[in-house]
């Protein structure tokens, strides 16, 4: 009652309130007051009775069990942009190549009748070479094949341009590729592979020419000159692992090899050693062909033109390591060469000097009994065939005196015991000797027994015609007549 009387007191302090405020301000005093504690009721205990001993309540959750967030718990998901997507750009497909088909190619002749190819023989089969022969030893697994190749012909023309025969020999085995063992040198015209004598029916081949157990192959060549060495003859060996072959022993070795045993290969050695094999001749009929050889050391001698100059035919054997000269065991060769050098030119007696060939063919007696081991008695046949008293004259002028400074010059050889040679030529050429010719006598000259005399077909005519090529089928003639022309 105090406060309600202090509230009034303070109304009565607000004369500028409105009346309506004062009317409602006593309203809620009266309202007040009816709520004194002296003015409420007094509770009835009794009515607890009645009431529920508990108030059912909402069941606890279950452990672990989330409750759902409230929505203003959960966060608004802001929206991720998604980029338009670019467009891609159509791939323009790219034109596939139609494979081009290669053709297998054909193997040309040379390769087929080989049975392998490799690029040297490719090579020769697309300039158009022809196999012309082989030979072949060993089996089909392992063999050695030596061929003869020839380049084509146009309207009958043989080697045309640049294109000569080839030599080739090849090593095969079955699996391997083909192993070159020898190349020639490409500068022949002809080749054949040799038989005996100076023309033969049929090649030798593949063979133990001199009983040292290998095998060896005669090759006969000619590069068409107008020449001594322009005509030879070769022969290729095969040493270490070779195929074996009827009564051949076989050496030890890994591979197989080639090698040359006459000198002649390459055909430029015979410019320092002008002493060129020829062809087969078995002068001993010991069944072991010896080779004549071609004594090139007087071609072109004293100013001689080739076809004149002094020419006589050496012998050259198998010693065991190499082929050497023997002449001196071959007498009675060397002095037939010798008669009919000497009948040619006593037949020009009391006539005119006719020409070089006479000077020519009284220089090769000299040097076949020099080669015989009878110098002193060929020096005096010489003196009296080339004295000049022997000619009433001479063809051509100059002859006489030209074969007087011969004799003069080969008279100072003779007296101070040199070899015969000529004098140093005036205009150097490529198989012109040297002024001594001491260099190109053969060494260790072996010793031979009593030669076996040369049949005819074994001569050699020095005033024959000149030599043509050899052919392997033509016949023996009774009695060949090559000169060093050939």
């Amino acid at each position: 009652m105090p406060r309600l009387l202090g509230r009034l007191h303070l109304l009565k302090r607000l004369p500028h309130l409105p009346s309506i405020v004062v009317v409602f301000t006593g309203l809620a005093w009266v309202l007040l007051a009816g709520c004194a504690p002296m003015a409420l009721p007094t509770p009835d205990r009794g009515a607890l009775a009645v009431l529920p001993t508990h108030t059912p309540t909402l069941p606890t959750p279950r452990p672990n069990q989330t409750l759902a967030p409230r929505p203003t718990d959960t966060a608004t998901a802001t929206a991720t942009v998604t980029p338009t997507p670019s467009r891609t750009p159509t791939v323009t497909p790219t034109a596939t190549r139609t494979a081009t088909v290669t053709p297998t190619a054909t193997p040309g002749p040379i390769a087929s009748a080989l049975g392998f190819s490799n690029g040297i023989i490719a090579g020769f089969d697309a300039a158009g070479y022809t196999l012309a022969d082989q030979q072949v030893v060993g089996s089909g697994r392992n063999r050695v094949i030596a061929s003869i190749i020839e380049p084509p012909s146009i309207e009958g023309v043989v080697n045309v341009g640049d294109k000569v025969p080839r030599v080739l020999v090849y090593r095969y085995r079955t699996g391997q590729p083909p192993e070159l063992l020898f190349e020639d040198e490409g500068s022949d015209q002809t080749i054949q592979f040799a038989g005996l004598g100076y023309r033969w029916e049929k090649p030798l081949g593949w063979s133990d020419i001199n009983g040292d157990g290998l095998l060896e192959l005669p090759i006969w060549a000619a590069n068409g000159g107008f020449c001594y060495a322009c005509t030879r003859l070769y022969i290729l060996q095969l040493v270490n692992d070779q195929p074996a072959a009827a009564g051949v022993t076989r050496t030890a070795g890994s591979s197989v090899e080639v090698r040359e045993l006459t000198g002649s290969v390459p055909a430029l050695n015979l410019v320092t050693n002008p002493l060129i094999p020829r062809w087969l001749t078995d002068f001993n009929g010991d069944g072991k062909p010896e080779i004549a050889v071609l004594d090139g050391r007087f071609e072109n001698g004293f100013g001689l033109t080739q076809s004149a100059s002094p020419e006589i035919m050496r012998v050259s054997a198998w010693d065991g390591t190499t082929y050497t000269d023997v002449s001196r065991g071959y007498a009675g060769y060397l002095k037939d060469q010798a008669d009919r050098a000497r009948l040619a030119v006593e037949a020009t007696f009391g006539q005119a000097l006719p020409g070089q060939d006479t000077i020519g063919r009284a220089i090769t007696v000299l040097i076949a009994y020099e080669l015989a081991g009878q110098r002193a008695e060929g020096w005096t046949l010489f003196w009296q065939l080339s004295d000049p008293v022997n000619w009433n004259g001479e063809a051509a002028a100059g002859l006489l005196e030209w074969i007087s400074r011969i004799r003069d010059y080969l008279k100072g050889q003779y007296d101070r015991g040199e070899p015969f040679a000529p004098w140093p030529p005036t205009s150097p050429g490529v198989f012109q000797p040297s002024s001594t010719g001491e260099g190109l006598t053969p060494t260790g000259e072996a010793t031979a027994g009593p030669p076996a005399e040369p049949t005819p077909s074994e001569t050699v005519p020095l005033d024959a015609p000149p030599l043509d090529t050899p052919s392997p089928a033509a016949p023996a003639p009774a009695d060949p007549t090559p000169t060093p022309g050939s």
